[in-house]
């Protein structure tokens, strides 16, 4: 499969959490924080990444791993 990029928004209060339940999803993949992804607003409520420059957002964090997945 292709290596994702993902971007990370280090806004988003379980930011740390995120990325660290990524890294067990795709381990294989790049995983980054960054200060900012251009998802303004969202970031702070809601797991958001970009991912090979596809926004995606979800209301948890297992549902954007879904979404990564899918990709």
């Amino acid at each position: 499969s292709v290596i994702m990029k993902i971007q990370l928004c280090k806004k988003f209060s379980k930011a740390d959490k995120l990325q660290k339940k990524l890294a067990q999803a795709f381990p294989d993949d790049t995983i980054t924080l960054k200060s900012c992804i251009d998802m303004c607003k969202r970031c702070k409520d809601q797991p958001v990444a970009k991912a090979n420059g596809e926004k995606l957002k979800a209301k948890s964090i297992s549902k954007l791993i879904y979404k990564l997945n899918a990709l």
